[in-house]
């Protein structure tokens, strides 16, 4: 760990006041890098009360009493989401568990020599109480999901005034501002609803192959996840494959190979330049980070996409091979499943199934709710900077998000000297390299010992010999690809399309490029984390979990990936 953390004292650590178990395993894709002092108040104030309304209100298996700390913290910029109280979360649902949560939340194998506590018969009971109570509500606000995903984005985009927002007074700039953050809380429950509910079913799924198909790797369980339609960061690989094609049939592929490829393709071909207008008019509000304000979208900066339409043109159309992979997987189902419980296998998954567009799709009206921020502070920063409480249009993502209401209402603001001194405070945490499992307590962070792993019931992550030419993780898109290594720490850092991608993690900006790759490789992750989701969805093979992805492998060399297995062997 960076010597700083002992010496440093970040502005924006909230620290606890007793030890708490923290995790980056299913955080690090949406917030990979430390994220500006705007983005974090908004994040941590909004999502952390999205998922509280969601499991005390919506789900009802928990009640505020069970979860006395946040479920969401920050450390020098980097969320980290409390492995310990959502341990809590798997003992108070019906076919979950503490040590399932723990597993799922760590991104550990579990260790078989663990014996978990023999459940009372009171507390057996009580489950089955919980379960007759749940499973109505879980089924009725699954079927829900997907029209309060369009529901929700509809009134996001309905809280936008009329007019250009540049010519909006500041005092209408601050009545915008109080109607999104009116939408904020009941965006995240409809990502928790997405994420939560379809999770469920996909592990109800799993466990009963795991049981009645002997699939151990969950290579089957994959395999029928594949090509279901309706994945919107798919959806966006997909329009970039297609705009591609368009480009090529138009015969303009020079354009984009200048400084100003967005003119150039105007000027070459009005119908390219259309079609790359409706691209950007469905899924514009995507970015690489994107739930990180400062970062712009693809409305504001097409140039990525269009970079990764240029990469897609220097290979052949590759053969959309997943709807096959999944029709392989159903036939073989019949055989593998005892016929008895063939019916009930078939019911989940289709429920499961069903849910995948949601898992992914759920998290839509928060990113439309911050690309209608970014048009905010768009409009709000040049005012600000004239009448001098920014030095700088930049700078408005390093006010505190109470300070940018009252400074849309006349207040002066912190002042540009303590505006720098907060810039210079997260230069320094995009420097730091904090691990991934962390303890934290009254003013001190360090990584989870190997004790502290094993009490929890899992094996603490393997320490891999310098000469290792194999990495394990988990199986999650099936697939064996042999191609070139290209470790990424950027979606639009320099490859080519089929490369084998090694990244630390990915978020939903990094559609395009996952649907140029040969095969993506991620250090942090788990079955139902974002890269997994769109790979599969996708039929690109896909291992995730591996840890040290991106120290092994050599941009450049040989590489070969086997998604099924969940293995990756270097050279």
């Amino acid at each position: 760990m960076n010597e700083s953390l002992v010496d440093w004292e970040y502005w924006l650590n909230h620290w606890p006041d007793h030890p708490i178990a923290l995790t980056r395993a299913n955080a690090a894709d949406g917030y990979p890098r430390p994220l500006t002092p705007l983005s974090q108040d908004l994040i941590l104030t909004y999502e952390e009360a999205g998922v509280r309304r969601f499991y005390f209100d919506k789900l009802a298996v928990l009640t505020p009493a069970d979860a006395p700390d946040p479920y969401m913290l920050a450390f020098y910029g980097l969320v980290y989401l409390n492995a310990d109280q959502l341990a809590g979360l798997g003992e108070a649902t019906p076919g979950s568990s503490r040590h399932a949560m723990y597993q799922q939340f760590f991104g550990l194998e579990a260790d078989p020599a663990y014996v978990p506590p023999k459940p009372t018969a009171k507390a057996r009971l009580r489950e089955a109480v919980t379960g007759l109570k749940v499973a109505p509500r879980t089924l009725r606000l699954a079927g829900g999901v997907a029209a309060d995903i369009d529901r929700r984005k509809a009134a996001v985009l309905a809280a936008r005034p009329a007019g250009q927002p540049d010519a909006l007074s500041e005092a209408e700039l601050a009545a915008w501002l109080d109607r999104l953050d009116d939408l904020q809380v009941d965006s995240w429950v409809t990502l928790m609803a997405g994420a939560g509910l379809g999770s469920g079913f996909f592990e109800t799924v799993r466990k009963m192959l795991v049981a009645w198909a002997g699939d151990a790797t969950g290579d089957l369980c994959n395999r029928l996840h594949v090509a279901l339609g309706g994945n919107e960061s798919a959806e966006a690989g997909r329009a970039v494959r297609a705009l591609a094609a368009f480009v090529r049939r138009e015969g303009v592929e020079s354009a984009l190979e200048g400084d100003d490829p967005v003119g150039d393709l105007r000027r070459a071909s009005p119908a390219a330049a259309t079609a790359l207008d409706d691209l950007i008019a469905r899924f514009g509000h995507r970015a690489p980070a994107e739930l990180e304000l400062a970062n712009p979208s693809w409305r504001m900066d097409p140039r990525p996409v269009l970079d990764t339409v240029r990469l897609e043109l220097r290979r052949d159309t590759p053969a959309d091979e997943a709807p096959a992979i999944r029709a392989q997987a159903e036939a073989e189902l019949a055989g593998r499943v005892p016929k008895v419980k063939l019916p009930v296998v078939k019911a989940a998954l289709k429920k499961s199934q069903a849910m995948m567009a949601s898992r992914e799709n759920g998290k839509l009206p928060a990113v439309v709710l911050w690309d209608e921020l970014r048009r905010l502070l768009a409009a709000a920063a040049p005012r600000l900077v004239e009448r001098g409480v920014l030095p700088d249009g930049p700078a408005i993502h390093f006010l505190r998000h109470h300070e940018l209401r009252a400074v849309l209402r006349g207040d002066p603001g912190p002042g540009g000297e303590e505006i720098e001194r907060r810039r210079e405070a997260h230069r320094r945490c995009l420097a730091l390299d904090l691990p991934e499992l962390v303890e934290v307590g009254p003013g001190w962070i360090r990584p989870l010992d190997d004790a502290f792993i094993r009490a929890r019931g899992m094996l603490p992550p393997e320490k891999l010999a310098a000469d290792a030419t194999r990495l394990h993780g988990i199986a999650a898109a099936p697939g064996t690809v042999t191609g070139t290594a290209r470790v990424l720490f950027d979606p639009f850092d320099e490859f080519e399309a089929g490369d084998v991608l090694f990244a630390r993690t990915v978020d939903p900006g990094w559609a395009p490029v996952l649907a140029c790759a040969g095969a993506v490789v991620l250090d942090i992750g788990g079955v139902l984390s974002h890269g997994a989701v769109v790979a599969r969805e996708l039929g690109i093979p896909c291992v995730v979990n591996v840890k040290a992805g991106t120290e092994r492998a050599v941009s450049g060399t040989t590489v070969t990936v086997d998604g099924s297995a969940g293995e990756v062997r270097l050279g």
